[in-house]
């Protein structure tokens, strides 16, 4: 029989002792740091890039292309005096930044235009090249065969789709590339706490063990109730950092616009960076359904019980966190395996394959949240999911508590999985 006292004592103790301690407060101020950075930084860089006038030249032997691109952005491009050889002299001493040549042959659909440059020339320039080149040329070509203006038009439209989703409540716009972005992350938090918190119930053992600190404490307090109080109690720990963190990342969301908004005023006033300010403002988050926050929860809460009392096990059978890795290799295993399955569960996520692994309680913390940010898992596998993990749970940590009874007395030797598995069944 627990007893209740004892047990709350416990997860006081490794929740309050976490909470105050200095890697707690800085790891916990520093990721929300991480998120400003990386929404100012890009923003800051793009002002910066923007002070640098890029332009290139162009070698026409057709004597229209080159006109057009230049008529279209003039600050872009300029049209080569030189020959090609000159082009490619110059290039090497670094006077002009790239040239493109097109041949005759393109307009007839058989040449193929070439842009040379020294390194420098990244994906968005190329891109931006080959884009402008193709719709020139292809207007050039339209004009030949004297194409009505309602035709160029119609090649130029792009047809409009919009993704609804139709539910028990009516039809709603489903944006399935941000479901599936947010499915990732939160699979990836799940797994990233999973290890960081696994590791730091491991080396809490250890540390007690080493320092005959767990004698003293297991006279009074029975093994099952000592390691489920530490389980417990950093799992609360890592819900609260993660709580702070959700806050701090919505608050940063919310003035991520503004903030981008000044950057790009603060800097010169091109069309690009009108563009992107203007995107920037454009943007807003889909609707997140409570199902997906209690979900992340559920989830993170209960992978993270299964698997800390995994760790723990693994802690108390060693001294040293070096004598840990093979014991560790399989539950890092089963950490990684959905990993490997998360591009099939959420391309597919009705598919029997996304249904059976997302059920598996050691699978289910990392691919059920990324099911349920992809589709409206039904709620029958919702609940037997739970229970399944629950009692996967209750099944592991009693193993790992008779583990933990007798390895936390052990010193100076590292127990095989067979003297492991014989722990678990003395009485």
């Amino acid at each position: 029989m627990i007893q209740k006292e004892k047990l709350l004592l416990i997860i006081q103790r490794e929740y309050m002792t976490r909470l105050k301690s200095k890697i707690f407060i800085v790891s916990t101020i520093l990721a929300p740091v991480v998120m400003i950075l990386l929404l100012v930084l890009p923003a800051v860089i793009q002002t910066m890039s923007g002070d640098r006038v890029r332009q290139f030249l162009v070698y026409d032997e057709t004597g229209i292309i080159g006109t057009e691109m230049v008529a279209s952005d003039s600050a872009y491009y300029r049209m080569a005096e030189n020959t090609p050889d000159e082009l490619r002299e110059s290039l090497m001493r670094g006077e002009i930044e790239g040239y493109l040549v097109v041949p005759h042959e393109v307009l007839d659909g058989q040449g193929k235009a070439v842009f040379y440059h020294g390194g420098t020339a990244g994906m968005s320039v190329t891109s931006r090249i080959r884009s402008d080149l193709q719709q020139i040329v292809r207007n050039i070509r339209l004009d030949r065969i004297e194409a009505s203006e309602e035709v160029k038009q119609i090649l130029a439209d792009r047809v409009q789709t919009e993704n609804l989703t139709i539910t028990a409540e009516g039809e709603e716009a489903a944006d399935s590339g941000f479901y599936m972005f947010l499915g990732f992350i939160m699979g990836f938090i799940i797994y990233g706490a999973m290890f960081g918190y696994g590791a730091v119930i491991m080396r809490s053992v250890m540390e007690e063990k080493t320092s005959r600190i767990v004698e003293v404490i297991a006279s009074s307090v029975r093994p099952f109730e000592l390691l489920m109080g530490k389980v417990i109690g950093v799992a609360l720990l890592g819900l609260t950092q993660f709580a702070i963190w959700a806050v701090a990342g919505a608050l940063l969301m919310v003035a991520a616009g503004p903030v981008i908004s000044l950057f790009m005023g603060s800097g010169p006033e091109t069309a690009q960076a009108a563009e992107a300010a203007s995107d920037v403002a454009a943007f807003s988050i889909p609707p997140i359904g409570p199902m997906i926050w209690i979900g992340f929860v559920l989830f993170f809460l209960l992978g993270f019980l299964i698997y800390s009392s995994l760790f723990a096990a693994v802690g108390s059978a060693v001294d040293q966190e070096s004598d840990s890795q093979q014991l560790q290799l399989p539950i890092i295993m089963l950490i990684i395996i959905p990993l490997m399955f998360l591009f099939p569960v959420s391309d597919d996520p009705a598919s029997t394959l996304a249904v059976t692994l997302s059920m598996v309680p050691f699978f289910a913390p990392i691919l059920m949240p990324v099911r349920m940010a992809v589709l409206q898992v039904p709620l029958w596998q919702f609940g037997l999911t739970i229970v399944l993990m629950i009692m996967t749970f209750v099944v592991l940590i009693w193993m790992s508590s008779r583990i933990y009874r007798t390895g936390i007395l052990m010193y100076g030797k590292k127990a095989s999985f067979r003297e492991l598995w014989r722990w678990v069944r003395e009485k």
